[in-house]
């Protein structure tokens, strides 16, 4: 619980502070624009409830999806993408709202970086193509990539207590 909600937070963290200050101008100009231009010129008004409820969801809905354009214009840029591409693809779907699926669906994994050289590795390197350096643990029995809480190697069954065991020299 307590790693998902760390991972959330830092997925918060992507969203610009531009992503805010939109969402909470389209807010309220979704709802200057029904209370104080659509409402007065209906000749058959609704329900005053009917209204303000309608108003709120479409304007939260709205806000929403100017966090997620953010949110995506900064994570497809982390992931290695171009996010330009992903923000027009996001804007033209926008009544749909189809563009965060496709792009939920269709993102690059995180590109890390190397901790020694700074070159780009991807995820399920051991070590970097660069500088040769470790990115993750390895058994010393069957040379095969372990996780960092293994007590024991799922491939060869090797204990690796120690971190000794574990790191491979450099």
């Amino acid at each position: 619980m307590h790693r998902a909600q760390s991972q959330f937070q830092q997925d918060t963290k992507l969203i610009p502070v531009w992503a805010y200050v939109l969402a909470a101008c389209f807010f309220i100009g979704i709802q200057a624009l029904i209370h104080m231009v659509l409402v007065p010129m209906d000749p058959r008004p609704k329900p005053r409830a009917y209204t303000i409820v309608w108003g709120v969801l479409f304007g939260m809905f709205m806000a929403f999806y100017m966090l997620m354009i953010g949110f995506v214009t900064r994570d497809s840029k982390r992931r290695g993408m171009n996010p330009i591409v992903w923000t027009l693809i996001l804007v033209s779907l926008l009544p749909s709202g189809v563009g965060f699926i496709v792009y939920f669906l269709l993102r690059e994994p995180v590109a890390l970086k190397c901790p020694h050289c700074s070159a780009a590795v991807a995820q399920d390197q051991n070590f970097c193509t660069q500088c040769s350096f470790q990115l993750k643990p390895i058994c010393n029995a069957c040379r095969r990539a372990l996780a960092d809480d293994d007590v024991y190697c799922a491939q060869c069954g090797s204990s690796v207590t120690t971190p000794a065991q574990v790191l491979a020299h450099r």
